[in-house]
């Protein structure tokens, strides 16, 4: 007898994120989203073209961006 598997459903995961510990200041972001806040901040060098890089993702997907903030 075959078994037809259901595709499972991936949860949305928010998580709250420091932006600064002192003061206090947290943010909610996606479960991914936090990671690569998280590895980011591991960083010690940064070099200006990263930055640059950056800055152009954001302009390019800011448009899409969604506020976890507010109740849906």
């Amino acid at each position: 007898m075959e078994r037809k598997h259901r595709k499972k459903s991936k949860k949305t995961i928010v998580q709250n994120h420091h932006v600064s510990y002192d003061p206090e200041v947290t943010v909610k972001v996606y479960k991914g989203e936090h990671m690569i806040l998280t590895r980011l901040g591991w960083r010690k060098k940064i070099s200006k073209a990263f930055i640059d890089a950056l800055e152009q993702w954001m302009t390019e997907n800011r448009s899409a961006a969604v506020d976890l903030e507010c109740p849906s």
